[in-house]
């Protein structure tokens, strides 16, 4: 048996290229080095504007016989014009049925295409979504027109629109993460759009029928729309469907311009929850430069934006302050901002927001290093292609940076500007845009405990409310 034991041993040592020799040291294997990232390049598209002001970008991808149409709407809560959520309850009424359709009949034609119709509202851009069957294109750009210029909008719907985001607007209000996204928002965004994050209670309980068509008629409409269509498709079918469906539109007034001062004074503000275990704390402020700038975006991953970020080894990794801090970089028409968020254990507080001062001061007084810029670089490229493999990445991607001023030419130019990046453009990246006594600061939590640890931190302590 013992013979037998050895045997078997040595067979699997040898199956797996390993010397069985007693003592032996296994040299560990090192991994091929990374490749150079290769040109991205979009696939050729083409775009035309109707006579009524409507942009079409049409983008031959894939082989697999399905198509995603995207319509892209310049209109959100811009628009709301101090009524906050005018233009949720507007677009989530608007789902409700169109063109003679309830919601269970639009559902029911979508999805005899292939796909589901989709809208969702949001600050710049409201977007009407259809991932169909290449043959039912015509019929889901049909689909679409119908929703975004015939909307129902009836009374006996309302109702139920309403009380569903009265939930939602109470569920939200009570999790300490809403609670500081809409306190900072407020601090760095005052008097706009961007800084009125939740209405109250008796806001939504109050915009009538009247209110909501008002909205529809006033931000939806030819000049503020984009269609785009990412996929398999025929094009003669494609353009005399887009033609047919929405030649007519009105235009429509253009996209609101509502620019967000950069210059709010810097807050702390903080906010009770007594007996909480933990604290919820964001700390950041308004940004000159736009979220689109690709050495803002690397010096923000490497401080903050990913796994393997410096605050996150610091404050969860090494000193276990934090399960999930996170550094977000936004991307906003009407000005940027940058925030570094995390809920901290209660008696951490204060330690947590010491060593995030720290890092942003390390990352402004010292170049990373070698290693730490290519493995942003790489990462930064990388989720970049991942984004863009499928029709919906693609068409979302694009929207999103047509709607920045950044277009198809930043697309196509940004695995090259990553790839040239140096530690200095990190680093003067921070110096310019992360000047530690301009940051504003919001504390959700235990206040009695919290409290005499902010008077300890030297950034805050000073600026701490009454």
């Amino acid at each position: 048996m013992r013979m037998i034991l050895t045997f078997a041993a040595t067979t699997a040592a040898l199956a797996l290229g390993i010397a069985s020799v007693p003592g032996a040291v296994i040299a560990k294997e090192v991994p091929p080095a990374p490749s150079a990232p290769r040109p991205f390049t979009l696939p050729q598209m083409t775009t035309y504007t109707l006579d009524n002001g409507m942009k079409v970008t049409l983008i031959p991808y894939g082989n697999v016989p399905k198509v995603n149409i995207l319509a892209a709407v310049q209109t959100g809560n811009i628009d709301d014009d101090g009524n906050v959520w005018l233009a949720d309850l507007t677009g989530a009424l608007m789902q409700k049925g169109a063109a003679g359709m309830d919601a269970s009949q639009m559902a029911e034609a979508a999805a005899g295409m292939g796909g589901n119709l989709s809208l969702s509202t949001g600050l710049n851009l409201t977007t009407a979504n259809m991932d169909v069957l290449s043959e039912d294109a015509p019929q889901a750009i049909g689909l679409i027109a119908d929703l975004l210029q015939r909307p129902d909008l009836e009374v006996d719907q309302l109702e139920k629109v309403r009380a569903d985001l009265l939930r939602n607007v109470a569920v939200a209000k009570s999790t300490p993460e809403s609670i500081a996204s809409e306190a900072f928002q407020g601090a760095i965004y005052p008097d706009h759009p961007y800084g009125r994050v939740f209405p109250t209670q008796e806001q939504l309980a109050g915009y009538t029928l009247d209110q909501v068509k008002a909205f529809h008629a006033q931000n939806f409409g030819a000049a503020r729309t984009h269609i785009y269509v990412v996929g398999q498709y025929d094009e003669a079918g494609v353009r005399e469907a887009i033609a047919k469906a929405f030649g007519d539109w009105k235009s429509g007034a253009a996209a609101t311009s509502l620019p967000a001062p950069v210059n709010a004074a810097p807050k702390v503000v903080l906010i009770d929850r007594p007996g909480a275990p933990q604290s919820q704390v964001i700390i950041g402020k308004r940004v000159d430069k736009p979220g689109g700038d690709v050495a803002f975006k690397a010096m923000n991953t490497l401080l903050g934006g990913y796994f393997s970020s410096r605050i996150t080894r610091n404050i969860r990794e090494d000193k276990g302050y934090t399960y999930s801090p996170h550094g977000v970089l936004s991307d906003r028409v009407e000005g940027a901002h940058w925030l570094e968020e995390a809920a901290v254990t209660a008696e951490s507080t204060g330690p947590a927001i010491t060593e995030i001062y720290k890092e942003v001061r390390r990352m402004r007084d010292e170049p990373p290093t070698a290693g730490e810029v290519q493995g942003i670089k790489n990462y930064m490229n990388g989720t970049f292609v991942i984004g863009l493999a499928s029709r919906g990445g693609m068409a979302g991607s694009l929207a999103t940076y047509d709607l920045l001023g950044l277009g198809a030419d930043y697309m196509n130019s940004y695995v090259g500007k990553v790839s040239a990046l140096t530690a200095s453009d990190l680093q003067n990246v921070a110096k310019q845009e992360l000047p530690t006594d301009r940051m504003s600061v919001v504390v959700v939590g235990p206040l009695e405990s919290v409290r005499p640890q902010l008077e300890r931190v030297p950034e805050i302590a000073e600026e701490l409310p009454e």
